[in-house]
């Protein structure tokens, strides 16, 4: 008796276990490329930056900082900075990207 109550124990905590593993949020890893501004859409507010390995577009949020040689500017003088290369650094969480900031450094 006492060793079936055992074995239903422990059945019963590798039950749940796994219940937790199957419930745990996506992972977000924090990643940052470097490249060249192609185009930014202002209406859709994507920034389109060309990398070694081709082009890559960011959702640019309001929340998004972005700097120029150190300076604060507005998401829309980015379509002014096509050529200049800069770098994204961003989350992705299960395929989601969230642009945290845009650093462009100039020609």
């Amino acid at each position: 008796m006492k060793k079936r109550l055992t074995m239903l124990l422990l059945l019963a905590t590798l039950a749940s276990g796994v219940g937790m593993w199957a419930q745990a949020p996506p992972v977000s890893t924090t990643l940052s490329v470097r490249g060249t501004i192609d185009n930014y859409d202002a209406s859709s507010r994507t920034l389109s930056l060309s990398t070694s390995s081709g082009t890559v577009k960011f959702p640019v949020s309001s929340a998004t900082r972005i700097s120029q040689a150190g300076h604060k500017i507005e998401a829309a003088e980015l379509r002014k900075l096509a050529g200049d290369r800069a770098t994204v650094r961003y989350t992705d969480s299960g395929g989601n990207k969230t642009v945290e900031s845009v650093h462009v450094f100039g020609k």
